[in-house]
């Protein structure tokens, strides 16, 4: 049983390629999710940016702090929510440059562990036949 070390080197090869995938598609999971949320909050900071946008200079603004409203300058209010767009925008933009280089390193390791997976066959495939 020559082949034996070998395969067992070999599955262990391909083990660990396989199980730096899984990590790798659970970090593009993980990226889905946080992106998702960052998208529905910049969708409800836009919304709040447009009812603003209809309020004239005199209106009442509130902000909630706490179990407490407390009032708030119309102009300081706007401030406050195109400062969050821009944040949650810049944090959609890092998050896709992320997701890019998440899914290249996935791309690059699923071909090394088809790499690895034909040598991995081809020693089982020789310890079966007759």
């Amino acid at each position: 049983m020559a082949s034996s070390p070998a395969l067992r080197e070999v599955q262990r090869d391909l083990e660990t390629q396989a199980n730096a995938l899984s990590k790798l598609q659970k970090d593009i999971a993980k990226n889905h999710q946080v992106r998702k949320q960052y998208t529905i909050q910049l969708g409800e900071n836009e919304l709040v940016l447009k009812e603003l946008e209809l309020l004239n200079e005199n209106a009442n603004v509130y902000k909630l702090i706490g179990p407490v409203l407390v009032k708030q300058d119309l102009a300081e209010a706007n401030a406050n929510v195109r400062k969050r767009i821009e944040y949650i925008s810049a944090e959609l933009k890092r998050l896709e440059g992320t997701l890019q280089d998440l899914e290249d390193k996935q791309n690059s390791k699923r071909d090394s562990v088809c790499t690895y997976l034909s040598p991995f066959l081809a020693l089982v495939a020789s310890r079966f036949v007759i």
